[in-house]
C-alpha cells in the first residue's frame, strides 16, 4: 500500500498526530493520515503550561484557566507557571486535516513503512516489558489514575482556596505519614463546563497501581472533605493508564524514514507522564524539519529515565519530600525537569538541585532508590531497533 504523491504519512490521530498533520498541511505538504477511527472524539482531560501553547493554536481551545497551581508536599507552594486546561473537543475540531488523504485502517509496522517516503508514528505509548523475579515479562513503570468531575462547590474543600492543585501528596486518609504504603497524590483542576476534576494518581509504579485501590483512596479523600459516597458515585469518571517507558518497536526494512512523535516519542516526559503540551509546542518545528529534510535530534539517553526508576522504588514520605523540594526550587529549575527538550546537562543540574533542596534525612533514601534504579534499568530489554526505526528521531 503506497501513496506515490504523498510527502509524509502520519499514523495515529491523537493530539500529537493530528497537530503534526495540521502543520504539515499548513506548510503545503501532501499528507496521508492513517487511523482506524479518525473521528473518534477525544474524551480525556488535556492540560498544558501556558508557555507551551504555540501562537498558531486557536485561543478558544483553552477551556479553563487553572492559574498557578500549588503542590502540597505537605506544605502548599504555588508554582510560577500558569496552567491551562484544554477543551478536548474544540482542540480536535480546530486541527483541521480534511485536506489530507485518509486511510481508516489499523496498520502493522511493515505496512506503515510503505505509505510515503517519510512516516511519523504517533500511535501512542506502548508499555515496556520488564522481567519479574519469576522470569516472566510484565508491564514496566506506569502512571495510573482514577478521577471524578465534581461540581465546583463540592470541590471547594479539596482545593482549600487554590485555583488548582497539581499534586497533593498528603496521605488520602489524613495520616501524618505514608509509612510502608506506596504513595499517590490528588490532582485537582477546573474543567470546561465549570466542574473540577479530582483525580487520585499513582505517579509511577511497576506494576501499575490497582484502579480499585485508587478509587478507594479517592473516596476516602473526598469523604474527609465533605463529599458523600452518593455524590462521588453520581459524578462522571475518568481513568488514566500511561506507560512511562515506551517499548521499542521493531525496525522494519523499507523505503521510508520512520519517526516517532508524541507519547510514542521524546515528547513524553517519563517522570510526569505529560506529552500533549510538548507535542503541540513542537509540532510545527518537526513539520518544517521533515519538509526541509533536516535532521531532528533524538534523546537517546534521558536522565529522567533514571529518575523514574528511582521514583518506582522510593518510599511514600521520601516521595512527598522530593516533590516538596521540587516546589521550592526556582521556576527555571522546575521547567528544566518538566520540559522534554531540556539538555541532559540542565536536567542533571536541576535534579541535583532538587536532591540538595530535600531535607537531609530523606536524601539517603533517594540515593538508595537511584542505585537500585540503575540496576533495574540494566535488566530491561535493550532498545534494539530504535535507532534504525527512528533514524532522525523526534525531540
Amino acid at each position: 500500500m503506497r501513496f506515490p504523491q504523498a510527502d509524509v504519512a502520519v499514523v495515529g490521530l491523537g493530539p500529537a498526530g493530528r497537530a503534526l498533520a495540521y502543520r504539515l498541511l499548513h506548510h503545503g505538504a501532501r499528507v496521508v493520515v492513517a487511523d482506524p477511527a479518525p473521528e473518534r472524539a477525544w474524551w480525556q482531560t488535556y492540560a498544558a503550561w501556558q508557555h507551551q501553547l504555540p501562537d498558531w493554536l486557536d485561543d478558544d481551545v483553552v477551556g479553563a484557566q487553572a492559574g498557578r497551581p500549588v503542590i502540597r508536599a505537605p506544605r502548599p507552594v504555588q508554582l510560577d507557571d500558569r496552567y491551562l486546561v484544554l477543551d478536548s473537543g474544540r482542540l480536535q475540531r480546530s486541527l483541521d486535516i480534511s485536506a489530507a488523504e485518509p486511510l481508516p485502517e489499523l496498520l502493522d509496522e511493515a505496512a506503515m513503512s510503505t505509505l510515503a517516503p517519510v512516516v511519523v508514528d504517533c500511535r501512542g505509548s506502548h508499555p515496556l516489558p520488564v522481567r519479574s523475579r519469576g522470569r516472566r515479562w510484565r508491564e514496566g513503570p506506569t502512571q495510573s489514575a482514577y478521577g471524578v468531575v465534581l461540581p465546583a462547590e463540592l470541590a471547594a474543600g479539596l482545593l482549600e482556596g487554590a485555583d488548582s492543585v497539581l499534586m497533593d501528596w498528603r496521605p488520602h486518609d489524613g495520616a501524618t505519614s505514608w509509612g510502608p504504603r506506596r504513595p499517590s497524590f490528588c490532582y485537582l483542576v477546573p474543567v470546561p463546563g465549570g466542574g473540577v476534576l479530582a483525580e487520585e494518581t499513582s505517579l509511577a509504579a511497576t506494576p501499575a497501581m490497582d484502579r480499585g485501590l485508587l478509587r478507594h483512596r479517592l473516596a476516602v479523600r473526598l469523604r474527609r472533605h465533605g463529599v458523600a459516597a452518593h455524590e462521588m458515585a453520581a459524578a462522571p469518571t475518568e481513568r488514566v493508564h500511561i506507560p512511562l517507558l515506551p517499548a521499542p518497536r521493531p525496525a522494519v526494512p523499507g523505503p521510508a524514514q520512520v519517526h516517532r512523535f508524541g507519547s510514542a516519542g521524546d515528547q513524553l516526559n517519563p517522570i510526569s507522564g505529560y506529552s500533549v503540551g510538548s507535542s503541540l509546542q513542537q509540532a510545527d518545528e518537526l513539520a518544517r524539519a521533515l519538509l526541509e529534510h533536516r535532521s531532528w535530534p533524538s534523546r537517546s539517553a534521558d536522565p529522567r529515565r533514571l529518575a523514574l526508576a528511582a521514583l518506582d522504588r522510593l518510599g511514600g514520605d521520601a516521595t512527598m519530600e522530593l516533590f516538596g523540594a521540587f516546589s521550592r526550587m526556582p521556576g527555571s529549575a522546575q521547567r528544566a525537569v518538566l520540559d522534554p527538550r531540556t539538555s541532559t546537562r540542565a536536567v542533571l543540574a536541576a535534579m541535583g538541585r532538587q536532591w540538595w533542596t530535600m531535607t537531609p534525612r530523606h536524601r539517603p533514601a533517594l540515593v538508595a532508590a537511584t542505585a537500585a534504579g540503575i540496576t533495574d534499568l540494566r535488566t530491561r530489554p535493550a532498545d534494539r531497533g530504535v535507532g534504525a526505526h527512528n533514524r532522525t528521531g523526534a525531540p
